[in-house]
């Protein structure tokens, strides 16, 4: 008899912590509206210094090639450019019908190639 009364006493303790912590969760949420009781802490990410990049010995200046042209149908827009050491890749939207990647070499000024998605 006596285990069950330990354990009736435990099991009210338990409940009466429960019932404060429940308290405590609202108070805190109605204080702070976006706080989380399990949330994690805020850690600040360092971003890593670079590397000077090295320069190179014999500089080649990039040679001017004029006006390139891309041949865009109408109504269609460079909607995103992504340099990449000496080649740009154009990405041409909006519409389904435009989508596609141009991938131009920026020393020659040549358009090297485009790609399709299948309709």
């Amino acid at each position: 008899m006596l285990w069950l009364k330990s354990l009736v006493i435990v099991l009210g303790i338990l409940i009466v912590l429960g019932i404060i912590l429940l308290g405590y969760g609202f108070y805190k949420k109605t204080s702070e509206p976006g706080w989380k009781p399990f949330a994690e802490q805020a850690v600040t990410v360092l971003e890593p210094e670079l590397a000077p990049i090295p320069q190179r010995q014999n500089k080649t200046p990039i040679k001017p090639f004029g006006t390139l042209s891309l041949d865009l149908a109408e109504g269609c827009l460079i909607t995103e450019v992504k340099p990449m050491l000496r080649y740009a890749y154009f990405m041409i939207g909006p519409t389904p019908a435009c989508n596609a990647v141009i991938l131009v070499d920026i020393k020659k000024g040549v358009v090297l190639g485009r790609i399709h998605p299948k309709l």
